[in-house]
């Protein structure tokens, strides 16, 4: 997989790109693999770093001080993956991360921002998913979508069984509320139980990223 990264970055360096494009560079130095990323209402931009660190771009300058610092496991494609602010992060300073922790479940936590750093002890724990055997396929993306739900990628582990499952959230995209309950609209909620009741969409092998289309509230998967 850092192979396959390293090749990405190279490659993405070099492309040609389209008409009306620029390339530029917003800030460096960062300590490991770049894996997500959300801009905060005031023009900050929260990065995320597969060893653990959440980092901030203050006014065009990377901030010395990680905004947080979170014990992963990484390795293959575990690791921090995911970042989301809540829709009211300019009044609360939630921030959602998603991570595989040292005992190997990928976590989906609530952190509290007291300025550029994360408030200790704020962290709030909303999901734990199944432990994954394979460190690869660990989705990880995440994103508020236009009707204020957090919608959740996750990554089947390799186990090609789990994703047309209804018995597993592994290989689907999942919809939550914002206190990690799960919304009773959801379009498999009568069908199934707990944690499965959040299933959104089914049948992906390891939705590492996705985005929702201005305007029409589509959502693109990769």
């Amino acid at each position: 997989w850092s192979a396959w990264a390293a090749r990405s970055v190279t490659f993405g360096g070099n492309v040609a790109l389209p008409a009306g494009f620029v390339r530029s560079t917003v800030a460096q130095g960062f300590g490991s693999l770049l894996t997500s990323a959300a801009f905060a209402p005031d023009g900050r931009l929260f990065l995320t770093e597969l060893t653990g660190r959440v980092r901030i771009v203050k006014n065009g300058a990377l901030l010395p001080t990680p905004f947080a610092s979170i014990p992963v496991l990484d390795g293959g494609e575990r690791g921090l993956l995911g970042v989301a602010l809540d829709p009211d992060f300019a009044s609360n300073g939630h921030v959602f991360l998603y991570f595989t922790t040292p005992q190997g479940s990928n976590r989906i936590s609530r952190f509290t921002a007291s300025g550029d750093v994360v408030a200790p002890g704020s962290e709030v724990v909303l999901v734990d998913l199944p432990v994954l055997s394979a460190p690869f396929h660990q989705g990880g993306a995440m994103h508020f979508g236009p009707d204020g739900k957090l919608y959740v990628a996750t990554g089947d582990g390799t186990q090609t069984s789990m994703p047309q499952s209804l018995s597993s959230p592994l290989g689907k995209i999942l919809r939550l509320n914002r206190d990690g309950s799960i919304p009773s609209d959801n379009p498999f909620y009568g069908q199934t139980s707990g944690l499965n009741r959040a299933i959104w969409v089914l049948g992906l092998r390891n939705p590492y990223t996705f985005a929702f289309q201005p305007g029409t509230g589509r959502m693109h998967i990769n």
